[in-house]
């Protein structure tokens, strides 16, 4: 594979097929809508979310929903561009159920059996991306990463804001579990926690720049 095009398009057949296979699996997504990661293909640092929403998958594009306001903020307040980083999901389609209102969906969160289906395609990326800063979003990303670099499931409330080395493929990079930035809004006593965390992903993005 020789470029994110085919990377896509490859893994979303893929997937399309595999979900449509698993009857207990097919019948609790809903529509199956793709969002891809979005980004500089040569980007020093990753950052991975859990999946899209409706927002996202309205507009074509990783966080730019309430949660997707959040992060931009935290980035401008500590001078990280959106546009030098490569964002992405563990799942690419948004996790839908049946809303309460025929023909209306809501978000809900990861079945094991639709990371586990998700695993490759992240980890294709990542091998093509080759970052050397990898930040994952909230628990889901943080264990996918672990199995992806066949390290330790860690939990998040144990090592949020650290820095931890991995392998993917035999290329080495860093990567800094962080809180989800949608978790603010259920619990504002972890702004001041994302705040700092950040701070030490700055201090590391400087490492990352030429």
């Amino acid at each position: 594979m020789k470029s994110f095009e085919d990377i896509n398009a490859f893994y979303r057949e893929k997937l399309e097929r595999e979900v449509s296979e698993d009857l207990e699996l097919y019948a609790r997504t809903g529509p199956l809508q793709f969002v891809y990661g979005s980004g500089p293909e040569h980007a020093g640092v990753v950052l991975i979310g859990e999946a899209p929403g409706k927002e996202e998958v309205r507009l074509g594009r990783p966080f730019v929903g309430k949660a997707g306001a959040i992060l931009d903020e935290i980035l401008k307040a500590t001078g990280i561009k959106r546009n030098s980083l490569y964002i992405t999901n563990v799942v690419k389609y948004r996790l839908a159920r049946p809303g309460k209102r025929p023909g209306t969906y809501a978000n809900r969160p990861a079945l094991p059996r639709e990371i586990q289906l998700s695993l490759p395609w992240l980890r294709e990326e990542l091998i093509f991306l080759k970052p050397r800063l990898i930040l994952t979003l909230g628990g889901v990303p943080l264990k996918a990463l672990c199995f992806i670099g066949n390290c330790g499931i860690l939990e998040l409330s144990a090592c949020h804001g650290k820095a931890i080395d991995i392998r993917i493929n035999e290329t080495p990079s860093t990567y800094v579990p962080l809180y989800h930035p949608a978790s603010q809004i259920y619990n504002r006593s972890l702004k001041p926690v994302f705040e700092e965390d950040f701070q030490a992903v700055r201090r590391l993005c400087g490492d990352t720049e030429e």
